[in-house]
């Protein structure tokens, strides 16, 4: 989970809001920032790089990502722009994230971040940094989330929340951020303009990789060479 965070606050830091391609309010990290230095970048306009060649298909990019897990412990992906406006249209896709961020339209501190590791709910928190550990926070079982809730019902708690006027607002733009690499393709990746990770290319050194795509191939890969 380190991994995970740091990983995500060394883009979100230096380019998130930047490389946006709308106005979206993206998930706001809950962690102490890294001391990071920005020592270089490159851009790949051809060829391939780490087996990811430009112009190729989104669903074979996310294959290569998959095998970089063993080759460069690559242990995440972030999906730039993956919302949807309705949860009855995400049965099958939630079991495919990591991490997931109910809010309204306009962002707000009351929005929901669910992280879920080996299949389970592992943290809930408030987008003001307040950590749950289960929303709502007064209701029971059956109409909340809960930390241990096992990703497979993740789902049909959502929907019985959202039927819940008190909540319903917050269902109105739901991110589905961070990819399970052990999980399946999800089709809908292949509309987002940009996925995003990082790997550790030495002791004090993090290579993070923005690859960005067109008509859902690839137009163009940036790697930012970080320092701790």
């Amino acid at each position: 989970m380190k991994n995970i965070i740091a990983g995500l606050f060394l883009i979100l830091f230096f380019c998130t809001f930047g490389c946006m391609k709308d106005n979206s309010v993206q998930p706001e990290i809950i962690t102490d920032p890294p001391m990071v230095q920005l020592i270089g970048s490159d851009s790949i306009y051809s060829g391939d790089y780490l087996g990811m060649g430009i112009s190729q298909e989104a669903e074979t990019i996310y294959s290569v990502i998959q095998s970089l897990q063993q080759s460069k412990g690559v242990s995440y992906l972030n999906v730039v722009s993956n919302i949807s406006y309705d949860i009855t249209q995400l049965q099958t896709r939630i079991p495919l994230y990591k991490y997931i961020l109910l809010d309204q339209k306009e962002g707000t501190d009351s929005g929901i971040q669910i992280t879920i590791e080996s299949g389970v709910v592992s943290s809930i928190f408030l987008n003001s940094g307040k950590k749950l550990s289960q929303w709502p926070e007064n209701s029971d079982a059956k109409s909340s989330v809960r930390t241990g809730d096992q990703v497979s019902a993740l789902y049909e708690k959502l929907i019985h929340i959202s039927r819940n006027k008190s909540y319903t607002s917050k269902f109105e733009r739901i991110f589905l951020q961070t990819k399970e690499l052990s999980a399946s393709y999800d089709p809908m990746m292949a509309e987002s303009p940009q996925w995003y990770f990082a790997y550790t290319v030495g002791t004090d050194l993090t290579d993070n990789v923005e690859v960005y795509f067109q008509n859902g191939k690839v137009k163009y890969i940036k790697v930012l060479h970080f320092k701790r």
